[in-house]
């Protein structure tokens, strides 16, 4: 309002009171004129809208009979603006107001639009290349140039028919622009942006040979890849695990491809598909024309029963040499199949069939002794392998009741024995022959019961008819084996001799029974001292002997002796017609308690003058020394009876030794 008293102000100075009356015409709501009166008119030169694209625009206007001119926006009075051009910088709704005295009026408003420059430019979010057969999203983008834009895409420099909208799916290799507003004052040209679509990989694949096969066969199948391809092979749309060459091989029928990634680019590509197909096969079925389980010796023919072409004949799955025929003979255990080969080369395996080859009975025999001859009434067995049923023959004759694995023999002749097994396989053993000669006779001297004494022998005296070999025996077991018909003998026991004769007969003699009597040596031990003597007891129930000094006391035989006399008694059993060691002394010294004597040495007298007697308990053959004080041999000899008489009247004064060789010594003195 400031401006417009301004204003107002100047035009008064041009014509007060028209001025004034105007204006106060004005604020009490009278219309204004858009012609004026006396000539007054305005116009704005430019056409309404009015546009700038990030620029001002300049209004002018033509003006007629006016005396003052200002420039309104929206309705506002725009300071400074009272020329009749105006630079507007900004957008909206411009007049102007002319006066002339009392007159005002005011033009046509023209619209000023004022853009912001558009700045387009070309975004692609997700990158700009593609494989064939997809597209580079390419999306306009711009500010400004109005609320709505108008777009043209262009590629190469050529427009693209109908794309217009802000969007557009780059399907081919080029360079991309964008055009906003195009045809306007505020259009705008993007940069370009070029495009890369890849070809798809493209790899042939094929098989290396006919695709058609036998079941079991294989196959290679090739793709003409490059070294910068990558394969997956899939079968039957699966993928196949760890298969990723160039090559495969393939035994299975059904449909094979491949994804092709090329890697420069990651672009993929399914190639065509391929089939694999099976040749037609044969059932191949073989059959046994008889039992699969049979004996040695036996056989099975199996034949083909289905199936034409070559034929191979199989046991546990291994080519039989030589086997092609309808027909094979079997004769041993196995599994057998046939593999036949058809016209188109296929193999087809058959049914596979067991045979059992059960093994024979083991027909060996064996005789006792392992020697098949009868001696006189002797008898002999024969011994067959383990079977289950027996059936025995002499000659060709049945053995009726024979039905065990042994069989009792006491007549000559061919023997053999039909075994059975426990599956039922039969075989016949070899024929054992039998014969039969007399028993040689054999007799022996002496027979019965014989007693010796230890020490003593006894001789055996055999006499034998066509005798081989001797053989002594001592209770039944080997004692010694020689050809003599006689031996001397001192063991106890049950004596025989066996001989052999050239026939291989044998014959034992009549026993002896041989007793060895071994006498217990007695031992004397005091009894009653009476006023007669001394009673003088032995511990054996035999029969005794006793003596004195080494003499035989006649008609001293019971077990007690009265010693009526002083000196050294000994005794000895006497049993059947052995006797036994003598005992040791007793010395008797009447009046006095006495001992045996100690150590099995006797001395008497002692101590001694010119004759000493020693009394042994030791048994013959054993030596003795006497030796004297100094540890010198003066005496030697042998014991050959219980009693030795040493002359000792030679011999110095002093204390000498007896001393046998098993160490067993007595004291005895020399006086003079």
């Amino acid at each position: 309002m400031k401006m417009r008293w301004i204003v107002l102000l100047l035009l008064l100075l041009v014509s007060a009171g028209v001025l004034e009356a105007q204006r106060a015409a004005s604020e009490n709501g009278y219309e204004r004129a858009s012609t004026g009166e006396a000539g007054l008119s305005v116009v704005i030169d430019q056409p309404s809208p009015v546009i700038g694209c990030g620029q001002a625009v300049t209004l002018t206007a033509t003006i007629t009979g006016a005396n003052g001119i200002a420039w309104l926006r929206d309705g506002e009075y725009i300071d400074g603006a009272t020329t009749e051009s105006y630079v507007a910088n900004q957008s909206g709704i411009y007049t102007v107001i002319v006066v002339s005295l009392l007159c005002q009026l005011e033009s046509a408003p023209v619209e000023v639009i004022i853009l912001s420059p558009l700045n387009a430019q070309i975004l692609a979010p997700s990158g700009t290349s593609a494989c064939e057969g997809q597209a580079v999203l390419l999306s306009a983008s711009g500010a400004g140039a109005g609320s709505e834009v108008i777009w043209q895409w262009y590629r190469n420099g050529s427009i693209i028919v109908g794309a217009e909208q802000q969007e557009y799916q780059a399907g081919q290799s080029g360079d991309y622009t964008v055009v906003g507003n195009e045809g306007s004052i505020c259009v705008s040209t993007s940069a370009p942006v070029s495009v890369v679509i890849h070809p798809l990989p493209q790899v042939a694949v094929a098989w290396a040979g006919s695709p058609a096969i036998c079941e079991g066969d294989s196959l290679e199948l090739v793709a003409s890849a490059s070294s910068n391809q990558q394969l997956l092979w899939y079968h039957d749309e699966a993928l196949l695990l760890n298969e990723s060459g160039s090559s495969l091989w393939v035994s299975d029928a059904g449909e094979y491809h491949a994804l092709v990634t090329e890697t420069t680019t990651g672009c993929e590509a399914i190639t065509s598909s391929v089939f694999l197909e099976y040749l037609p096969q044969q059932e191949v079925m073989i059959v046994a024309n008889g039992p699969t389980v049979f004996c040695a010796g036996d056989q099975l023919q199996l034949s083909i029963a289905s199936g034409s072409g070559s034929i191979e004949w199989l046991n546990s799955n291994a080519p039989i040499v030589g086997a092609s025929d309808v027909l094979w003979t079997v004769f041993d255990s196995g599994i057998y199949s046939a593999r036949i080969t058809d016209s188109n080369g296929c193999r087809e395996l058959s049914n596979s069939v067991e045979v059992v080859v059960e093994s024979l009975p083991d027909g060996s025999l064996s005789v006792e002794n392992d020697w098949p001859v009868l001696c006189g009434t002797d008898t002999l067995t024969i011994s067959a392998a383990s079977g289950n049923a027996y059936v025995w023959m002499l000659g060709d004759s049945v053995l009726v009741g024979e039905e065990s694995g042994e069989l009792l023999v006491t007549a000559p002749g061919n023997y053999s024995v039909e075994l059975t097994n426990t599956v039922g396989c039969v075989a016949l053993s070899q024929a054992v022959e039998v014969v039969m000669f007399d028993a040689p006779v054999v007799l022996m001297e002496p027979v019965g019961s014989v007693n010796i004494c230890v020490g003593q022998t006894q001789l055996l005296d055999v006499q034998a008819s066509a005798a081989l070999s001797y053989t002594w025996l001592l209770d039944g077991v080997e004692f010694v084996t020689d050809f003599v018909n006689a031996l001397e003998v001192s063991q106890a026991g049950v004596w025989t001799a066996m001989v052999v004769d050239e026939n291989g007969c044998s014959a034992v003699s009549e026993a002896l029974i041989l007793s060895v009597l071994d006498v217990a040596t007695p031992v004397i031990t005091a009894g009653m001292l009476t006023p007669d003597g001394q009673l003088l007891l032995s511990d054996d129930a035999a029969g005794h002997q006793w003596f004195l000094n080494g003499e035989t006391i006649p008609d001293a035989t019971g077990a007690e002796y009265l010693a009526t006399e002083d000196g050294v008694y000994s005794v000895i059993s006497i049993e059947d017609v052995c006797e036994s060691e003598v005992s040791a002394g007793f010395e008797v010294v009447l009046g006095v308690v006495t001992s045996p004597l100690s150590a099995g040495i006797a001395t008497y007298p002692n101590p001694c003058t010119d004759q000493l007697r020693v009394m042994f308990s030791q048994g013959q053959g054993s030596a003795y020394r006497i030796y004297d004080a100094s540890g010198s041999v003066v005496y030697s000899g042998v014991i050959t009876q219980i009693q030795a008489t040493v002359d000792v009247q030679f011999w110095s004064a002093g204390i000498y030794s007896v001393v046998t060789e098993q160490g067993v010594r007595a004291a005895f003195t020399v006086v003079r």
